[in-house]
């Protein structure tokens, strides 16, 4: 069942068009992370569902309901922002009873209680309800935050940047606190955030947004097979896509600042290009071999399991995982391939992928 569907959903601020056409859907239980950049237009999208902000064009339904113009105590959701939005002269436990007391959604003291012991338990702050907002971290009033919307069972939790002020450690902790929440309570998410790997941990589909636009929905397997745009490669990856630019030339394709040509797909115009490689994708060695092209190692990222490369060449670089025992360091050379039959290509103007005559991408 469809939870929420949006459809054409715009809004603008002055000249600024925040959105352009935003369309989605989140299927009940589903976790539909909306990933993106600074100003891309998360908060506005939550913000324009929630009702907290109007929309100027667009179709907003929760559970089959049409709520484009409904008052916001109506509309059946629950929402964390990355502020947190507490009252300060409130304390935890009364910080988290709020929904539970408001006129929409008003329930005996008895329920109130069990709500807020269970969401604080949940959450490991059970210990803190009695003590205010500013004697609390900004950890734990994020817990808190999460908590207050964790009592009710709306429709659909709407998660605007809820970990991005915390610290890694607790970032990952509460990321799959939040997880398990979800899993239990088979709760139906739409999760707003910059973080590819907190996406990636939670969501069960990802829907990139950039510009006010969405460009892509689907798994995170869909879209690294199949990116439909350049933005798909800079926005997901661990390191993201390597992206170039070039200029194709009869079948061949020329990359720019550097003395190579690849094979360029049939059925491609002549003139400037994109194009782009998973790191996952392309081949590094230690010795020169035949194919490979000569580089330098710019930097290295020890993280723990494996190293990162940041690898110079021709003026462009790349970054790439290998294993520890990868044991070249800084300043050393190495040999690189990109796999012509793996490579991405992109329109130069509107970054949209290209596809070759047998409608390949």
């Amino acid at each position: 069942m469809t939870v929420l569907n949006v459809e054409g959903l715009s809004k603008s601020y002055g000249a600024l068009q925040a959105l352009d056409d935003i369309s989605l859907h989140v299927e009940r239980g589903e976790v539909l992370a909306l990933l993106g950049p600074t100003g891309a237009g998360k908060t506005s999208t939550l913000m324009s569902i929630a009702g907290l902000t109007d929309q100027q064009a667009g179709r907003i339904e929760i559970a089959g309901q049409e709520v484009s113009r409904s008052d916001p105590r109506l509309r059946d959701v629950a929402i964390v922002f990355e502020g947190f939005n507490l009252l300060p002269t409130l304390n935890a436990y009364d910080n988290i009873a709020m929904p539970l007391r408001s006129p929409a959604y008003r329930v005996d003291d008895g329920v109130v209680d069990e709500r807020v012991r269970k969401a604080a338990g949940d959450l490991k702050i059970d210990h803190l309800l009695e003590r205010h907002v500013d004697q609390l971290s900004g950890g734990e009033r994020q817990r808190v935050a999460i908590a207050r919307a964790l009592v009710r069972d709306p429709q659909i939790y709407l998660l605007d940047e809820p970990l991005s002020a915390l610290d890694l450690k607790l970032r990952e902790s509460l990321r799959a606190e939040l997880g398990n929440l979800q899993r239990e309570k088979s709760a139906t998410i739409l999760y707003a955030t910059h973080d590819y790997h907190g996406a990636a941990a939670i969501a069960d589909r990802i829907a990139l947004i950039e510009g006010g636009r969405i460009l892509q929905i689907g798994t995170l397997d869909e879209l690294i097979a199949h990116p439909n745009h350049v933005s798909v490669g800079k926005l997901i990856g661990s390191p993201a896509m390597a992206l170039f630019e070039g200029t194709v030339s009869g079948s061949q394709l020329a990359i720019d600042g550097y003395d190579f040509t690849i094979a360029c797909p049939s059925g491609f115009s002549p003139g400037r290009i994109r194009i782009g490689w998973w790191p996952e994708d392309i081949e590094i060695s230690k010795q020169k071999l035949d194919g490979y092209q000569q580089a330098e190692i710019y930097a290295t990222d020890f993280r723990g399991v494996d190293r990162t490369l940041q690898i110079r060449f021709g003026g462009h670089g790349l970054r790439k995982v290998v294993p520890l025992d990868f044991d070249l360091v800084e300043g050393d050379q190495c040999w690189f391939a990109l796999p012509e039959k793996q490579a991405f290509h992109f329109d130069y103007e509107t970054g949209e992928t290209i596809k070759n005559d047998t409608g390949q991408a």
